[in-house]
């Protein structure tokens, strides 16, 4: 009988859980614990001023009344250096904004624990014409680089108040490659030479072998009303539709297992380059998708790496 690790990782309890916020990279300002939110889809909770409400259309808080949002924004740990060279001066950061009509006034250092955020201070026009609205903004430093926007309509909201805003966030460690994989609705081996380089929406994974260019496999779970056998025209349909690969000439195709059961293979060739696909629709409205693609002679070297893999998808 053959045994397959899977690529699986679990959470040990909810206390390790709390334990690990408790270590995360913070800035903090002591606050009433039932005061603290956390802003969905980011690392970041904070303790929101007088008024301010979770957003449900932005990810931030906002003050209805007044008309005034704050806005978190996260990007990549390594992309602190390029902001923070905008924080270098009121005119960069203005440049920044494009065609948003942003004007930055002044930049300063903010002191928040032991070290200095950036903290901006400008003015944008309404839209709707009146007095301007005030701008405040703040780059925060962790596993994330988190960029803090206020967009202010309420003359009594002050820097003081922007300051300690700042001072309640706390950011939480990002999450592992390991943790993301244990989130996705179907489990992998990843074997060499591909390596993980992406997961996205807790419901597809990239993988990459070699440097720029080299082949690539995605695999994902997406929405389908197709019925369970009809894998043979929905796979083709998805193909013709990848980017890349339009006008690509369908190749060898026919069933095959996969994730667990009955799936289709379909490959084609343009050019130079080649794709291979395995598709199967299971349970619940979805289908899994493999796709392999690259240079037509880089990717059958990886061939056997790319077929191993394949057979390794299963539904969790």
């Amino acid at each position: 009988m053959r045994v397959r690790s899977r690529f699986r990782f679990r959470v040990a309890s909810v206390g390790a859980v709390v334990a690990t916020a408790l270590a995360a990279v913070a800035l903090v300002q002591p606050a009433c614990a039932q005061d603290r939110v956390a802003i969905r889809g980011t690392l970041v909770t904070l303790v929101p001023p007088p008024g301010f409400k979770v957003s449900r259309t932005a990810r931030g808080i906002e003050n209805t009344e007044t008309g005034s949002t704050i806005t978190i924004a996260e990007r990549s740990g390594e992309a602190y250096a390029q902001l923070a060279e905008m924080f270098a001066s009121p005119r960069n950061l203005s440049r920044g904004f494009g065609q948003t009509d942003v004007t930055i006034r002044s930049v300063r250092q903010v002191a928040v624990g032991d070290g200095y955020v950036p903290f901006a201070i400008g003015t944008q026009p309404r839209p709707a014409g009146g007095a301007e609205l005030v701008k405040y903004l703040a780059l925060l430093r962790g596993d994330k680089t988190t960029l803090v926007t206020f967009t202010i309509g309420d003359r009594s909201f002050t820097e003081a108040d922007a300051e300690a805003l700042i001072r309640s966030i706390e950011l939480a460690p990002a999450p592992t490659t390991e943790e993301l994989l244990e989130q996705l609705p179907f489990t992998l081996r990843v074997v060499e030479p591909f390596r993980v380089t992406n997961v996205a929406s807790r419901t597809t994974v990239t993988l990459e072998a070699g440097e720029k260019d080299g082949p690539v496999i995605v695999i994902g779970r997406g929405a389908s009303q197709a019925l369970m056998g009809e894998e043979a025209r929905v796979a083709v349909e998805l193909l013709k539709t990848t980017g890349g690969f339009v006008d690509a000439v369908i190749g060898a195709q026919g069933p095959a297992p996969f994730a667990g059961g009955n799936g289709y293979r379909v490959s084609a060739v343009l050019a130079d380059r080649t794709i291979v696909q395995y598709l199967r629709i299971v349970p619940g409205g979805y289908y899994l998708r493999f796709v392999a693609r690259g240079e037509t002679t880089a990717l059958q070297a990886v061939e056997a790496a790319v077929e191993e893999i394949a057979g390794s998808v299963e539904p969790d």
